[in-house]
């Protein structure tokens, strides 16, 4: 079975909204800047149920799962969100229309950066992947890795993407 991989924010929501007002109360402008255990309590705000409604869907994005479906790939959806936002998540993905055949959620108590987490979930698939969408440039090279053929797809938050080529 072949499939399209597509993570979910910042590629088919567009997160920024959340982010800062996760991020506001720290000081900082990335959690990478803040110690681990801070980290942490900002990852757990960031996934706030309550603050899904401030993310926006990205409407090209979504057309490419439609896309895939049509082409009668398997849409896998991977995300660095944790397990116990599932229900949220996809309620989340109903009410923008986004069909999916699996979602692939970070495990809770998992703090793996995501071009290590995801490339080790996408091993687990049982699928050829032959599309993968995120938008963080090192899990779509971790990724070239394991599937060399796929198509990889660099998003940004404002909608926009690129098709990486070889030479990343």
């Amino acid at each position: 079975m072949r499939c399209a991989v597509f993570d979910i924010d910042n590629t088919l929501f567009d997160a920024r909204n959340r982010f800062e007002v996760a991020i506001s109360r720290f000081g900082v402008r990335s959690p990478r800047e803040l110690p681990f255990e801070l980290q942490k309590e900002f990852w757990r705000d960031f996934m706030d149920p309550n603050l899904l409604k401030l993310d926006r869907p990205l409407y090209r994005a979504i057309e490419m799962v439609h896309d895939a479906k049509k082409r009668g790939l398997r849409v896998v959806l991977i995300t660095g969100r944790y397990e116990w936002l599932r229900r949220d998540t996809v309620l989340q993905l109903m009410a923008a229309g986004i069909p999916f055949d699996e979602l692939v959620m970070r495990p809770n108590d998992n703090y793996q950066v995501d071009r290590e987490l995801k490339p080790s979930l996408v091993r687990k698939l049982g699928c050829e992947v032959v599309e993968y969408h995120d938008d963080d440039l090192e899990t779509l090279l971790e990724v070239r890795k394991i599937f060399p053929e796929a198509l990889l797809f660099l998003h940004r938050p404002d909608g926009t993407f690129e098709i990486l080529v070889g030479r990343e």
